[in-house]
């Protein structure tokens, strides 16, 4: 996991302190919100998420039918977050099976990223002078993975071309293994579709809590970046490290979201036993 985290902190670094809070500071109070109060705020939630996707797509169709740009995505907006919200259960278990199983297949990235070998044990060469195949960035120097991601970029000064260049040497390593991580996110898929059954509000939760717990730590590494303190380099290479705080996080914000939606039935059960004890 700290391989990714490193990737992610390189992909960042030289970006402006503002531009770094504009990501860290909302990405913080989402996955805030998320880890600690998903399940009670569905419905807000699912009717932002579908304004934003409705946006989105009516800014597609306004493109292609040359219709007004603002106009098209409001309608789109206002269209999309009156139906996720009137089909908020359904969309709600779709999103917890899709998180779930991209959880799974990202914890299988994340392994294959940690085993990536050192950047000295590769000696071939491409005519850049970028070593062949993926490298170990927790296993340089920070001035060397800015350097290695600088080669890689066609333009150095384009972030959108360091987003390429990280993509695609992440992407060599998980291409070997991609039949391996589609099966992980599958299976992933099909034990939360099998556990919608039996404990759905117990999915969504563990869903929100892990959405809300990568954002945090995304949002929290960004923010630190703002300050020039590079935490990820800075913490030391245990390889459970990271799980078990990402893993005990995501336990608690379950937990906490699993009790906080216990209490309001437990107070309409015993209104209801007292209504009936009255008559």
């Amino acid at each position: 996991m700290l391989e990714l985290l490193i990737r992610t902190e390189t992909l960042f670094v030289g970006l402006t302190p503002v531009k770094l809070l504009a990501i860290g500071a909302p990405a913080l109070l989402v996955g805030l919100i998320f880890w600690l109060g998903g399940v009670r705020y569905s419905t807000p939630i699912t009717g932002l998420l579908g304004a934003v996707v409705g946006a989105g797509i009516g800014l597609l169709v306004g493109q292609w039918l040359t219709l007004h740009l603002l106009l098209s995505m409001v309608v789109g907006a206002a269209v999309l977050a009156t139906v996720s919200v009137l089909l908020r259960n359904i969309l709600i278990l779709v999103l917890a099976v899709v998180v779930v199983a991209a959880a799974a297949g990202g914890s299988y990235m994340v392994v294959l990223l940690d085993r990536v070998a050192p950047a000295e044990q590769t000696q071939e060469r491409t005519s850049t002078g970028v070593p062949a195949g993926a490298q170990s960035f927790s296993q340089m120097e920070p001035a060397a993975r800015l350097d290695y991601v600088d080669r890689m970029a066609r333009q150095q000064e384009d972030f959108s071309e360091r987003v390429r260049a990280i993509g695609s040497d992440t992407f060599e390593v998980v291409q070997p293994h991609l039949w391996k991580l589609i099966l992980a996110a599958l299976a992933g898929a099909a034990v939360s579709i099998f556990l919608v059954w039996f404990v759905k509000n117990a999915l969504i939760a563990l869903a929100y809590s892990v959405v809300g717990t990568g954002a945090l730590v995304i949002g929290a590494q960004t923010a630190l970046l703002a300050a020039d303190v590079r935490a990820a380099s800075a913490l030391p290479p245990n390889p459970w490290l990271l799980p078990g705080i990402c893993g005990g996080m995501v336990a608690f914000g379950w937990i906490i979201q699993i009790l906080a939606t216990r209490k309001p039935k437990e107070r309409r059960e015993k209104g209801r036993k007292q209504a009936e004890g009255d008559e």
